[in-house]
């Protein structure tokens, strides 16, 4: 049988988690796997095949839902190229808009994961340049966050008993994608395996900051994470992650980072709540990683909340590009207190004046474009 996986044109961090493990289920079985990246010739070093004449299955990945148009065109593209295969299309943005997909391709997507897919490992030499292992030591999440698609996606929490089988041994690193490790029942068991693997790790979904305490930081302190990571997302976790961050210095972590949503429609979320919440984490020296939220069923990029304005959130995206590496606010206090000022009222001016002296700018730079 002949297999083609296909990821659509979209930039990503990673190489596709599911498609790799989709390619070892069937490499297993014996039969022939292309993977092909649209719109790039080498992709962690992997070099698009050249298309066969014809393919039995082909499978479509998706991610977010604001690559709506390119996963549709992805489809369309490839089902009038191959009429008669089976096409099998999947992912995040499948299983939240699979109504639309249906609608717009006339294809049924998969929702949630591919179980019979999840027992496999990932198949690492689609990507030879790819220097991590990825891989879940659960499922799910329990928590039940409104803002959140974990639920959607796994709605299960489920503890998987042999992630090691997913480790690539010439990887440098180890990724995990778990959305809370902390609740495994079998913590003390990972950490065991992590100590004997002994790679540098990362769960780079962060740590629950409200289960995190002096004994789990001791355990960890003995292993490679690295950097260690929590969420300031709502006002259930104020308190549990300032004690949290305390905790963590305490045993010697340095580099801690915290993600901090912001522009939800939670009727605590407004620009007043971000700056206190990313004003606490610098004053405790910490690195901050503001995600911007968009609602989980929305196809447009630039979404704005209702309590948010903005221009404010174009001020925020401007320091967050032009003066901080990789959107990361660095622990500097100085240097945050210069771009996010001293108070809410601060922070809203500067974004504010930010904004329109960008906005400034590029008009006239247009002006002098058309004079030219």
């Amino acid at each position: 049988m002949d297999v083609l996986l296909v990821e659509p044109g979209y930039k990503s961090m990673y190489p596709p988690l599911a498609l790799m493990r989709i390619s070892t289920m069937h490499k297993q079985k014996g039969d022939d796997v292309d993977f092909y990246k649209e719109g790039e010739t080498c992709y962690f070093g992997h070099k698009n095949p050249k298309l066969k004449n014809n393919y039995d299955i082909i499978y479509i990945t998706s991610l977010f839902t604001y690559h709506y148009a390119q996963v549709v065109q992805c489809i369309l593209k490839f089902k009038a190229l191959y009429p008669n295969a089976e096409i099998k299309v999947g992912g995040v943005l499948a299983t939240l808009l699979h109504e639309m997909i249906e609608k717009d391709t006339g294809i049924k997507p998969h929702i949630g994961l591919l179980e019979e897919a999840e027992k496999y490992p990932p198949d690492y030499s689609l990507f030879p340049d790819f220097p991590y292992s990825i891989t879940f030591t659960t499922r799910g999440c329990t928590r039940k966050c409104k803002y959140c698609v974990v639920p959607i996606i796994e709605p299960r929490y489920i503890v998987r008993e042999n992630w090691e089988k997913d480790i690539n041994p010439t990887s440098r690193k180890i990724i995990f994608w778990d959305n809370n490790w902390l609740c495994s029942p079998n913590l003390q068991r990972d950490i065991k395996k992590l100590k004997i693997i002994g790679k540098p790790f990362d769960f780079n979904q962060g740590l629950d900051c409200r289960i995190f305490d002096s004994q789990i930081a001791k355990l960890l302190s003995q292993t490679k994470i690295q950097p260690i990571r929590f969420a300031f997302d709502n006002p259930s976790q104020d308190g549990y992650i300032q004690k949290a961050i305390q905790i963590a210095k305490r045993y010697g972590f340095h580099d801690i980072r915290v993600y901090v949503l912001y522009n939800s429609p939670e009727k605590y979320d407004t620009p007043e709540y971000f700056y206190y919440r990313i004003n606490e984490l610098n004053k405790l020296g910490v690195a901050v990683y503001p995600m911007k939220y968009r609602p989980i069923n929305s196809i447009k990029p630039n979404w704005v909340s209702p309590l948010w304005d903005k221009n404010i959130l174009r001020g925020i995206k401007l320091v967050l590009v032009f003066f901080y590496k990789n959107g990361i606010i660095k622990k500097g206090r100085d240097g945050f207190l210069k771009m996010f000022g001293r108070n809410p009222e601060e922070f809203r001016e500067n974004m504010l004046k930010l904004n329109a002296y960008d906005r400034e700018l590029w008009k006239k730079r247009r002006n002098k474009n058309e004079r030219i």
